[in-house]
């Protein structure tokens, strides 16, 4: 190969990589995370019976709302009992208005809820929010489409990457020289990481990039491939849902009983009431990780009211019969980790902190080629890196730290203060964020005003502590919920105090060495 050719994709590898690595880095960390996003829901917010609500299978609930308005529009959702809900609920989902949520009394008669179950509001769902954004604070739908063009980018960073790794693929590949010399040692930990876990990042590159762009790619579709839109396009082709009077309808319950004895392995979570002018759809939601599933943890059923058989398996897990309902099942599957059970939940927890620690990896070798001059004997002691050097360094190091300590210590704060707050479900995510960003920006500030070389041991004994604050919750709770978020948090201490022992050792001989 050309040394030109390397030599350009070189540059475009390097600035790709600095221009999103910090995005990506947030991204990968808190997606790791999201792996536990059921647990860490539990842990921080353990289901509490509802004493004054009548006890059931939601039969009694359903059938108490759906004759208290029988012309309901939109959406009735109905959520059975389970591990994160001791009672049923019901939801009534109208376009453009705020979800009302419904129980039965202790009377037997339905009340509105005063605050609505976990779905939205919770810690869990805050670590998804922050993987999807990558961290920006921004809303989400602002935030997306910017994700899906990094992610587009961040494809062309592991071409470019691979390319460049070429010429020296076999002899450098799993050889590690952790020595002296930081630049050689950060550049075989990255090609390795790189490369084991290349076929993981294409996957996540390409499906971020469909996810956060998908509206645009409708919209094309829309406009330019289907003659008669999208829309009329996907109606047309879909299985007609059965008319039934609602005099025949089954009950939820001997809904649920017919599906499970149709789809054994499925687990339903709750039901769906799409009430379209041509008639409702019953949809019943729930989980078969054997197989891909079309949303990120769940599969549907389109069942028919009268009968409860399925008369439409396109989104049942492992019975999609269309070769694109069957791609983007690959692509939910694949990029979320829903299949395979706990060991596929593990490796891709694995897969998502290697990530993070190949973007760090990455910028930590943009700083070491550009401060190389100054360790030369001509250089002079007293010389000091660029500017833009010195606060991209700070900025690697603010954000990266940052993000690693204030993820955990804010998981610990809603453990010990949501049941405590005025407005647990309300006040919660406030909690978050605000913990979340308060103890970034003050790790950026700080390395930014000490410089990289000063604030990174503090950093480093800083981040230790905040992830160590998890496995102490976990003791003090004894809560089952928590033990593997305690696990992955403690061995996340003992790294971050590792290296936080080792910056001790190094010495940095020359005014604006790196880290």
């Amino acid at each position: 190969m050309k040394a030109q050719t390397v030599k350009d994709y070189l540059a475009v590898h390097t600035w790709v990589g600095i221009l999103c690595g910090l995005v990506l880095f947030v991204a990968f960390y808190a997606g790791a995370f999201s792996m536990l996003e059921a647990e860490i829901t539990r842990w921080t917010q353990p289901p509490a019976p509802a004493s004054s609500a009548v006890s059931d299978d939601g039969d009694a609930l359903a059938a108490a709302f759906l004759a208290a308005h029988p012309d309901a529009k939109g959406r009735v959702r109905l959520r059975w009992p389970g591990a994160d809900n001791a009672q049923p609920a019901l939801a009534h989902m109208e376009r453009g208005k705020d979800p009302v949520w419904w129980q039965l009394g202790s009377d037997g008669q339905l009340r509105r809820m005063a605050s609505m179950p976990r779905e939205d509001d919770t810690s869990g769902n805050f670590v998804d929010y922050l993987h999807r954004k990558g961290g920006l604070p921004i809303p989400l739908e602002v935030a997306e489409p910017v994700i899906g063009l990094v992610s587009l980018v961040y494809a062309l960073a592991l071409v470019s990457g691979v390319v460049i790794l070429l010429p020296s693929l076999v002899k450098d590949l799993f050889y590690l020289r952790l020595g002296a010399n930081l630049k050689r040692m950060w550049l075989d930990v990255h090609n390795l990481l790189g490369v084991a876990s290349l076929p993981f990042h294409l996957v996540i590159a390409l499906s971020a990039a469909v996810f956060g762009l998908h509206d645009f790619v409708y919209l094309a579709q829309d406009k330019f491939i289907y003659q008669d839109g999208l829309r009329a396009t996907v109606a047309r082709d879909s299985v007609p849902p059965p008319k039934v009077a609602r005099a025949d309808w089954l009950p939820p319950s001997e809904i649920k009983r017919r599906v499970v004895e149709q789809a054994p392995h499925f687990r339903p979570a709750g039901m769906d009431y799409v009430m379209l002018p041509a008639g409702p759809v019953a949809l019943v939601g729930g989980s078969d990780e054997r197989h891909f599933q079309r949303a990120s943890r769940y599969g549907l059923a389109f069942v028919h009211l009268g009968t409860g058989q399925i008369y439409d398996r396109s989104y049942l897990p492992g019975d999609s019969g269309h070769a694109s309902t069957a791609l983007l099942s690959s692509l939910f599957a694949l990029h979320f980790g829903s299949f395979g059970g706990d060991p596929v939940r593990l490796l891709y927890l694995l897969l998502g902190l290697s990530g993070a620690l190949l973007f760090y990896t990455g910028n930590l070798l943009w700083i070491e080629t550009r401060t190389k001059r100054m360790r030369h004997p001509q250089a002079g002691p007293g010389m000091e890196r660029p500017r833009h050097v010195r606060v991209v360094s700070a900025l690697t190091l603010g954000v990266c730290l940052g993000c690693a300590a204030a993820l955990p210590a804010t998981l610990a704060l809603a453990h010990w203060l949501a049941p405590v707050l005025d407005a647990p479900l309300g006040g919660l995510d406030a909690l978050h964020q605000g913990a979340y960003y308060a103890i970034l920006s003050a790790c950026i500030a700080w390395a930014i005003w000490r410089g990289t070389d000063r604030a990174a041991r503090g950093l480093l004994w800083f981040t230790a502590a905040c992830n160590a604050l998890v496995p102490l919750a976990v003791l003090l709770s004894l809560s089952p919920d928590g033990m593997l978020l305690g696990a992955v948090c403690a061995l996340l201490t003992l790294f971050f105090a590792w290296l936080a022992w080792r910056q001790r050792c190094v010495k940095s001989p020359e005014k604006g060495d790196s880290w």
